[in-house]
């Protein structure tokens, strides 16, 4: 019988479960976090942090979640559109800052809200 060769262990994301190297901080395939230390930077906590934003934009498998992206952006829909009709006489940043608000707001709204609505991959099973 031959020797067995040595296996690298690898660490499977509760994401996704693909797998990673053994100190990877961050899931390869996904972006999720795998250690403490995306909690500790302040780029790397906004990075673990974006992942359930992509998630929830991707794959939103309850209702419950579409209807807290609609609340979350909503409100930043509403006051970039606030910004952009006061900043008409404000100045041009005011202008800039309300349309980008807004624009990035409806992209995420609707983003998720067609992702909810289109038709579930197969073996995707959603949770209504």
């Amino acid at each position: 019988m031959p020797p067995s060769l040595p296996t690298e262990e690898k660490q499977l994301c509760i994401s996704c479960l693909a797998p990673n190297e053994p100190l990877a901080h961050f899931c390869a395939k996904c972006g999720a976090p795998l250690s403490s230390y995306a909690s500790t930077g302040f780029l790397e906590s906004a990075y673990s942090e974006g992942v359930v934003y992509r998630a929830a934009a991707e794959r939103p498998r309850k209702f419950i979640v579409v209807l807290g992206i609609w609340i979350i952006f909503g409100g930043i829909a509403l006051s970039g559109a606030v910004m952009l009709a006061v900043g008409l006489d404000r100045g041009i940043y005011d202008k800039l800052v309300g349309a980008a608000m807004l624009a990035f707001s409806l992209v995420m709204i609707v983003k998720t809200t067609k992702n909810y609505f289109a038709k579930p991959a197969a073996g995707d099973r959603r949770d209504v």
